[in-house]
């Protein structure tokens, strides 16, 4: 371990002798982290800081009850950037309505079309039953894919837990009121008297954290992640790109010592294949973490917040990165000269950065280009990047990303391993 340490630094002497490393690893990301985010909406983020990223759900209401309209009250207050359509649709069309009536054909194609994320059904004597203590259904339905993810379901499931504890509470209090000798209540008295009851349970369970994966922070910090929207798509996405460009030059520089006998020599050394392969990679992890640690602290002094699981954060940086050397192992083994390498490791950043959403969300583009955007190895990054930090996710929700990102790097070394040649 300790010849692949020293291999390792001594590389990495050599990178940062040259001037313009630096430019490439402050200057130009930095920049372009600032340009790309207020492209993305950072300025009007800032200048609104209510704004946040717009999560629509349809609803239609069959009911149009006073406990129905407490059902979805309470629903939206699960997470503040909840949109419930056409409730709170506003002048500028935030529920992309463009005029249409949400009935349940136009909310399926809505659905279909990515256009909400999910659609909540409330039928006909919702209220009525819930009063009754009669059984009653809520329709749920949702694409379930990455663009939806289960903090929505799981935001419906803990509003009518917390919602039909309120509703059984009041139950109760009402059956305690009829039974109870010396009250001497009405008909009318017992049910103010269980409503009463049904409304301080239900302020006594909104004040208990919700279970939901999406709001799990203060009002404070949920003002704070989404008042900086902008920033908060380009800091992980420019790092992401930039890792990159830490990292492909590393095939060049193989093919480079390769060709001037470099390799060579030093394995006449005693260092084994292994070490001498380990010792050049683990430089290029290393200056493409290094990377990733300038944009993400220069990020946090813009404003940005990353969740509160760092352990995520920390693993999905170092897999992607991992997985970025290994596909530069296996690009090394492929192509054929220096120039060859130079070219196509250049188009292949230029391509699978905006690809994969490192420019732009990938919620604004078609869906058959958000699948496509998904052979890249950056919009599995920028999925998990996305669900921390936007929707305070833990390291169970990303972990399929980053299983992904794993399974692309083992790929890609097994592929570089097999293939690659000192001489």
């Amino acid at each position: 371990m300790r010849q692949i340490i020293e291999i390792a630094l001594n590389d990495l002497r050599i990178i940062f002798r040259e001037r313009g490393i630096w430019v490439n690893l402050f200057l130009i990301p930095l920049v372009l982290t600032v340009v790309i985010g207020f492209a993305n909406g950072g300025a009007s983020s800032a200048s609104a800081p209510s704004a946040g990223p717009s999560i629509l759900i349809d609803v239609i209401d069959q009911d149009s009850s006073d406990l129905s309209g407490q059902f979805l009250a309470e629903l939206r207050a699960a997470n503040a950037n909840f949109v419930l359509c056409p409730l709170d649709n506003d002048a500028v069309d935030v529920c992309q309505l463009n005029g249409r009536t949400l009935v349940e054909p136009v909310a399926e194609t809505r659905l279909q079309e990515q256009t909400s994320l999910a659609l909540i059904e409330l039928p006909a004597g919702f209220g009525a039953a819930l009063d009754a203590g009669d059984d009653v259904s809520i329709v749920y339905r949702s694409n379930e894919d990455a663009t939806a993810p289960s903090y929505i379901l799981q935001a419906v499931q803990a509003t009518v837990q917390r919602f039909g504890a309120a509703i059984v509470a009041g139950q109760v209090g009402g059956d305690v009121a009829a039974d109870t000798p010396g009250l001497n209540l009405d008909a009318a008295g017992q049910a103010q008297f269980a409503a009463d009851i049904r409304d301080r349970a239900q302020q006594i369970l909104s004040q208990q954290p919700a279970v939901v994966t999406a709001v799990t922070g203060t009002a404070q910090e949920v003002v704070e992640n989404s008042s900086m929207g902008g920033f908060s798509q380009s800091v992980p996405g420019m790092a992401t790109m930039y890792v990159m460009f830490a990292v492909f030059p590393a095939a060049v520089a193989l093919m480079t010592e390769r060709k001037q006998g470099t390799l060579q020599r030093m394995v006449t050394l005693p260092l084994t294949r292994a070490q001498l392969l380990g010792g050049k990679l683990l430089a290029r992890f290393l200056l493409g973490m290094i990377q990733y640690g300038i944009v993400f602290v220069f990020g946090y002094f813009l404003g940005v917040r990353y969740g509160n699981d760092p352990v995520a954060i920390g693993l999905t940086m170092v897999v992607f990165t991992l997985c970025i050397t290994a596909l530069t192992l296996a690009l090394s083994t492929l192509l054929r000269n220096e120039n060859q390498a130079g070219a196509i490791t250049l188009l292949l950043t230029l391509t699978l950065a905006p690809l994969g959403g490192a420019w732009w969300p990938l919620e604004v583009v078609p869906e058959w280009m958000r699948n496509l955007g998904h052979i890249s190895p950056v919009a599995w990054a920028m999925d998990s990047y996305s669900s921390l930090i936007f929707f305070d996710g833990r390291l169970a929700d990303v972990l399929p990303y980053i299983g992904v990102l794993a399974a692309m790097t083992v790929a890609f070394f097994l592929l570089g391993i097999l293939r690659f040649k000192v001489e």
